[in-house]
């Protein structure tokens, strides 16, 4: 996997000359995940009661991946003591984003509770995915960690055996806990809120 960030315009040739091009039209233009790769509201569009929500943006090797904090109604899988922040990576089968944070989680929205493009993962221990919390901040820092021990190659099957088999990766289980959180059944889910 090649990391790559543009700190600066590249040599002049043919790249050069198309990021000008996409300089020059105001119609060319990035979502704020792809700009900024994280977005914040106050008032949230998916959070209980409209609590706060945040969202980040941790690759697109493979499909993309994220990071979300939000509040979780009572009642929510093991939710029970006030827990009622989660903190969860999601693997999602389509890109998330907007031109406001509004959209943002608009789309989020409809990619994940709605339309279900979410996809399970690969963890080696419960807190590599996912944790309920009794704040926004104790989440906020869940988050940090699922980020820190984020490896694309422990989250997918990626390697093979001698038949053409993928093989879980080393001492992993199937994380589904994004199913809690977003269901399983386009038809069994209540949409409007």
């Amino acid at each position: 996997m090649i990391r790559s960030r543009v700190k600066q315009f590249p040599s002049p040739g043919p790249a050069h000359a198309a990021l000008l091009a996409v300089r020059d039209n105001p119609e060319c233009r990035l979502g704020v995940l792809a700009g900024q790769r994280a977005v914040f509201l106050e008032n949230g569009i998916n959070s209980y009661q409209q609590n706060r929500e945040l969202l980040v943006l941790i690759s697109d090797a493979g499909n993309w991946w994220y990071g979300y904090v939000l509040r979780v109604e009572p009642g929510f899988p093991g939710s029970a003591n006030g827990n009622h922040w989660l903190a969860i990576l999601v693997q999602s089968g389509v890109p998330v984003d907007g031109y406001t944070p509004e959209d943002v989680f608009r789309c989020a929205r409809k990619a994940w509770f709605q339309l279900l493009e979410y996809l399970p993962y690969y963890v080696q221990a419960p807190d590599d995915g996912s944790a309920l919390c009794h704040s926004f901040e104790d989440a906020l820092a869940a988050l940090r960690r699922i980020i820190a021990r984020f490896d694309i190659r422990k989250r997918v099957a990626w390697e093979r055996d001698a038949k053409g088999h993928l093989l879980d990766p080393q001492d992993s289980q199937l994380d589904t806990r994004c199913e809690d959180l977003f269901g399983l059944d386009y038809d069994n889910r209540e949409l409007a809120r």
